[in-house]
């Protein structure tokens, strides 16, 4: 029984996080209708899809870093999923942009609980040799969850209407969160070589003090971090997808069924390669995940520029939207590999909420508003705005890759230390 436990928490974590990206992102799918309703503009439609959502969400996580340190999490996690899915439900019932507003800042608000208590469950759970490809299938809820947002929008929301969608989504979410509240939590630092005193509990201040010292010690951390943190700004702009499908030729619904459907296979591909990819050569090389993981994006890189420009009638323009698809999650496992082994497990629930706190409020804010602004004040005249726009955003990626590459030099020293 306990060989099957782990696994049990792990598919109920990827079905929730599953659900966590469909609420997230429904709203981006009905962009092109919720924006002519209201009669947004492109910053207040960036502005509502990603910024008020990613500050409530990054800033809401740090304290909940700080309560999955010091209480339970599954508990933790299972208010999250009530808040986030009566603000979805919510969302359904608005009748100005305030009101958008209000609900979407509550979703981030409730998000925030759920990924760094799972993965700090799931790392207690797993041995570290395999938390790759742990993280890289937990993170299997953005496309699946992505992709049913998108695929949900253009063949249901056409017959029922973007509002019913919310608000059936909000009563389901909220059912699964009281469901959570009752999940049991496994024992912390199981993984951890050094058993001594596992169990003693430290305080928001010695939590706070240790995260603190464990940044600025390792250099390799930090630089993952960094790295993450401009790779987030080019994932910011995915809030405009659907606006750039329309405008390079699309039908609004065809676009967003057919990403929705290349995001399913080409997301998950990603999670699951990057995950085993890291996990085998990652103890192959001794520079670490982030070494292998610069290589995978310089190979990566020249398709995702591409995808902008080739033809929408050549099957290349497919090829290539299938590695962006691949693109967004194939760092998640080797990022947060690293994370996890460059952190002590007394603050690892902490240290996730920092990270994520890093790469959401800087990398996915500037990500989710900079197109709008680029449009609104510069590249509006030009004959595809969305494009250069989007363009412009996803060049902040190459620094991620000097990031990752640097932080490859210490990797070996950083992990060694935090071991102690």
């Amino acid at each position: 029984m306990k060989s099957v436990t782990p696994y049990l928490y792990l598919s109920l974590f990827v079905f929730i996080n599953i659900i966590n990206f469909v609420d997230r992102n429904i709203l981006l799918a009905f962009a092109v209708d919720i924006s002519r309703e209201f009669n947004l503009s492109e910053t207040q439609w960036g502005f509502l899809s990603g910024g008020v959502f990613l500050i409530f969400y990054s800033i809401f996580g740090i304290f909940m870093g700080l309560l999955g340190d010091r209480f339970n999490r599954s508990k933790i996690i299972s208010v999250g999923i009530v808040v986030w899915s009566i603000m979805t439900w919510l969302t359904g019932k608005a009748q100005s942009f305030g009101h958008l507003l209000f609900a979407r800042l509550f979703i981030g608000a409730g998000e925030s609980t759920l990924s760094p208590n799972a993965l700090s469950i799931l790392g207690d759970l797993f041995p570290k040799k395999v938390s790759g490809i742990i993280s890289g299938v937990y993170y299997l809820g953005i496309p699946i969850g992505v992709s049913l947002a998108f695929i949900i929008s253009g063949q249901l929301g056409p017959i029922f209407g973007w509002r019913s969608i919310f608000i059936t989504l909000g009563i389901i979410g909220a059912i699964l969160g009281l469901l959570v509240f009752f999940l049991k939590e496994p024992q912390r630092g199981l993984q951890e070589t050094k058993k001594n005193n596992i169990l003693e509990q430290y305080s928001f201040s010695q939590i706070f003090t240790l995260t603190k010292e464990t940044l600025r010690n390792s250099r390799s951390l930090m630089l993952v971090i960094v790295g993450a943190v401009f790779l987030h700004i080019p994932l910011g702009a995915g809030a405009f997808e659907t606006k750039w499908g329309v405008e390079v030729g699309f039908s609004d619904d065809y676009y967003k069924t057919a990403f929705g459907s290349m995001f399913l296979v080409g997301g998950i591909v990603g999670a699951v390669a990057g995950g085993l990819l890291i996990d085998i050569l990652g103890r192959i090389f001794n520079r670490g995940p982030m070494y292998i993981l610069t290589l995978s994006y310089i190979i990566l890189t020249p398709l995702i520029v591409g995808y902008r420009f080739i033809p929408i009638d050549s099957i290349f323009f497919y090829i290539c939207m299938f590695f962006v698809t691949v693109n967004v999650t194939f760092f998640y496992g080797p990022v947060f590999r690293a994370v996890n082994e460059l952190t002590p497990f007394r603050v690892k629930t902490t240290m996730i909420a920092v990270f994520i706190l890093s790469v959401n409020l800087i990398g996915m804010f500037l990500g989710s508003i900079l197109p709008g602004i680029l449009i609104d004040n510069f590249l509006y005249s030009l004959d595809k705005p969305v494009t250069w726009a989007l363009v412009i955003t996803g060049s902040f990626g190459i620094i991620s890759i000097l990031c990752f590459y640097l932080s490859s030099f210490s990797y070996k020293k950083d992990l060694e230390n935090a071991s102690n």
